[in-house]
């Protein structure tokens, strides 16, 4: 995985670039959002992970810029405590996710690992042959995180050409998001920056998946086993504090669906991406 750096402080640079070396990725760095886009254009890399406030070209045109040229490279905006409104910002000019300044370990290498595991699952699935579009379906999903990237990379693909590659992307980020949470959250019971427990029963449990389109829209409810979360307070919490960690994959999936819909138990969720304009 090609993973491209764009930051213009140079500690921040380092361990950014020592932290993709290490999982075995590929990183290239850059200064600021000029000499980033240069190098975007040159390697054209999987994943970009870029400051927001710089010198000469900022984080949020370099952004702009590079959604012009590609609609489905992952970007990672970072930013830091005060500057809230560049990463909301930041994900409404497509950004596919955030991260809080200083960058942590504990937060990058999971970001990496789960990025590069969706950029593998797209790339096995190409060799496969063609999935017929499918307007409905129910699957079970087991409480593995592992088979996350392979099973959105197919649930997408059974949308056919209702989405376009900025839409699949799209689809692709908040599926990912919303069933780990289903699983580590939902079924496993594991809270924010925990691992889950190791127990049987729990592990035991199902993620299910209901998949319907429409000519306007592809919706799939995700419905986990566990006690559900309070999700209205946790958007309220966001909304006031949108760089605390916790509850981030929602906030993101919001920007990543037309519509997201709990049930009030909150152990189930609809997703709704409406078709993409031809």
């Amino acid at each position: 995985m090609k993973v491209l750096i764009v930051e213009d402080d140079a500690p921040s640079r380092g361990f950014m670039k020592d932290t993709v070396e290490s999982q075995g990725f590929e990183p290239h760095v850059a200064e600021n959002g000029l000499t980033g886009l240069e190098a975007f254009k040159k390697i054209n890399p999987h994943l970009v992970l870029s400051d927001i406030q710089m010198p000469e070209m900022d984080g949020l045109q370099l952004l702009e810029e590079i959604r012009k040229l590609s609609p489905s490279v992952i970007v990672v905006m970072a930013t830091a405590f005060g500057c809230e409104e560049y990463a909301m910002k930041a994900m409404e000019l497509k950004a596919n996710n955030y991260l809080k300044k200083p960058v942590r370990h504990a937060e990058l290498l999971p970001l990496l690992k789960k990025y590069a595991s969706l950029i593998n699952a797209k790339a096995d699935s190409e060799k496969k042959p063609e999935i017929k579009k499918k307007t409905s379906f129910t699957i079970k999903l087991n409480s593995d995180v592992e088979k996350v990237p392979d099973m959105v990379d197919w649930l997408v693909k059974t949308a056919g050409n209702m989405l376009d590659d900025s839409g699949k992307l799209d689809a692709k980020i908040g599926l990912v998001e919303l069933l780990t949470n289903a699983i580590e959250h939902g079924n496993l019971g594991s809270t924010e920056g925990e691992k889950p427990a190791n127990n049987f029963m729990l592990s035991s449990r199902k993620v299910s998946i209901e998949y319907k389109s429409s000519d306007s829209y592809c919706e799939w409810l995700i419905t986990d086993e566990g006690d559900g979360f309070d999700w209205q307070s946790c958007l309220e919490r966001l909304a006031v504090d949108p760089l605390g960690m916790e509850g981030k994959g929602l906030l993101c999936s919001q920007f990543h669906f037309s519509a997201l819909e709990f049930n009030p138990s909150g152990n189930s969720v609809r997703a709704r991406k409406n078709k993409s304009s031809d």
